[in-house]
């Protein structure tokens, strides 16, 4: 019941995935041209939150976790059933809902991001930079608007964490820091929702 898009090759499939933005990627480790790996760190360099599956023959632990480092989603072992993969899809996508299409700018009041070098511009000259993360956090919640957002959420989907096996303030700190970089002005799309998570509001940068 999906509609699907194929690539042959490594090159085609990662043009394919910046020209039609799907939904899913399904992608194959073993590619010519370029390797999936390659691809996957390219499409997460763009900062494209698109879910990836990744699909290969090689079992080793080392190239599930260099693979899940890269910013897949999930990670699937050559032999697999069609019933398996099927139920993995459907999986990763009740985890990414709502996915909007890729923003070429994210609007901050009173100031400009030069998203090729995270770099924040202000009316008054002055100038701040984002750490990767910061910047990563912030894409995920402006591609997000005016839709409550997690703590576990923001783990899974930022950090590439399993929210049940950390202990960690991290999401909060990376808050507080951005924060202290905008402003109280240019900060006020972010809200942050008691005991619920946080928010893009929209409205502020409309």
């Amino acid at each position: 019941g999906y509609e699907t898009l194929e690539g042959l090759d490594g090159q085609t499939g990662l043009q394919l995935a910046q020209t039609e933005d799907p939904d899913l990627i399904l992608l194959d480790v073993m590619l010519p041209k370029m390797n999936g790996f390659d691809i996957c760190k390219t499409l997460r360099g763009e900062n494209r939150t698109t879910p990836i599956i990744m699909l290969t023959a090689r079992g080793e632990e080392e190239d599930r976790v260099q693979g899940l480092k890269l910013g897949a989603d999930d990670y699937i072992v050559k032999p697999f059933s069609i019933r398996e993969l099927l139920a993995r899809i459907e999986a990763v996508l009740r985890r990414s809902p709502e996915r909007p299409r890729q923003l070429r700018e994210i609007r901050i009041p009173g100031a400009t991001l030069d998203s090729a070098n995270r770099l924040i511009t202000f009316k008054d000259g002055r100038e701040t930079s984002l750490t990767a993360r910061e910047f990563e956090f912030l894409t995920y919640m402006a591609t997000h608007p005016n839709r409550v957002i997690t703590r576990d959420e923001l783990l899974r989907r930022v950090w590439d964490v399993d929210p049940r096996l950390t202990d960690t303030r991290s999401v909060e700190m990376t808050v507080m820091r951005l924060r202290d970089k905008l402003g109280a002005a240019s900060a006020s799309p972010l809200e942050t929702l008691r005991s619920q998570g946080y928010r893009w509001n929209s409205s502020f940068v409309s």
